[in-house]
């Protein structure tokens, strides 16, 4: 069965992009190489705020903490976790810096192994069906069984291919984690999407100096 796909354009200038009906108008703008702003993409810090001129889109959660009574007085939406139900054109600056540099995909994966670190983290190693790059201190989200709505998880290893590692701790009357240490065994298929974030440095060479002092013996 084909996805609906609706077409999001930005207010100020040319810039539009496709949107799957089951994507979000946020993610489905870092697909297209768009920096649209963001942090935590998971509706609690409200950066990826944008206004709705014209179009019609649905808030997977209406109680995200991102989203204030005066957003919905101003027509104002979380990217996170809105769905385009029409075209729509939106209102929002895109900035260079949020600009992904390695655009998210959204694949299966299985879960090949899993060791204790602590008496409440254990890192959990997924292999996605296509090798994918990511940098130092992004993160994904992964899409649980019967869990409503992704888990953010940093990737614990540094090498980006098909292997994506991540330490989780058990968070006590924790949905997610209950599913994934308790819910999961090894070859279980999730959905992963990634990577996110903006918690890594760019390539650029950096200078400093440094002042080094010493204490000579007696």
């Amino acid at each position: 069965m084909t996805s609906v796909v609706h077409n999001i354009r930005l207010a100020a200038g040319d810039t539009a992009y496709p949107c799957d009906a089951d994507d979000t108008v946020l993610r489905a703008a870092l697909r297209a190489g768009i920096g649209f702003p963001y942090e935590c993409n998971v509706g609690s810090c409200g950066n990826c705020r944008f206004e709705l001129i014209e179009g019609e889109v649905k808030m997977a959660w209406g109680q995200a903490p991102g989203w204030t009574d005066k957003d919905r007085q101003r027509n104002r939406y979380l990217g996170c976790q809105s769905h385009a139900l029409s075209d729509c054109v939106i209102k929002l600056s895109p900035a260079p810096r949020y600009e992904p540099p390695h655009r998210p995909r959204r694949v299966q994966a299985t879960l090949k192994a899993s060791r204790t670190v602590t008496h409440d983290i254990s890192e959990f190693s997924f292999e996605l069906t296509e090798a994918l790059r990511f940098e130092p201190g992004q993160y994904a989200l992964v899409y649980l069984p019967g869990i409503t709505g992704a888990r953010a998880y940093s990737m614990s290893n540094t090498a980006a291919g098909s292997l994506w590692d991540f330490q989780v701790r058990r968070v006590p009357s924790g949905h997610g984690s209950a599913a994934l240490f308790d819910g999961l065994s090894l070859g279980a298929r999730v959905e992963i999407g990634g990577p996110y974030g903006l918690a890594w440095r760019g390539r650029q060479v950096r200078h400093a100096i440094l002042h080094v002092a010493g204490v000579r013996g007696g």
